[in-house]
């Protein structure tokens, strides 16, 4: 995922001026979120479109969301902490699984990925 680079003008700070702090949150914590996925998908070694697949999703639909823009129901949240193994909402308990156990996981995560697609 490409990182934002810092812009800097006198037209970019009059524009930046006129957002709200509450946006200006928001658009961080959505870019905070994506960058969350995006590691752990690079962590794991899984492409987007095997993330996708995994998730039941098109791999467009997993470019926006690592984009930043994207608002996220929480059962999108749970699913993807699922699929993943990664905590998200901090509410959400943990999900374990062991080093040695990985592979099995993942075979388990695509049987269920091809169960949805073959409905």
């Amino acid at each position: 995922m490409n990182r934002a680079r810092k812009h800097t003008g006198v037209l970019i700070s009059s524009i930046k001026e006129g957002i709200p702090e509450k946006t200006k949150e928001n658009i961080s914590k959505r870019m905070g979120r994506a960058a969350q996925i995006d590691d752990a998908l690079r962590k794991r070694g899984f492409t987007n479109q095997e993330f996708a697949y995994m998730m039941g999703k098109k791999p467009s639909e997993i470019s926006r969301w690592l984009s930043g823009t994207h608002n996220f129901t929480t059962e999108t949240l749970w699913e993807i902490e699922r699929v993943l193994n990664i905590q998200i909402l901090t509410s959400s308990k943990p999900y374990e699984v062991h080093e040695t156990d990985l592979k099995a996981y993942i075979v388990c995560e695509i049987e269920k990925a091809f169960e949805k697609y073959s409905k």
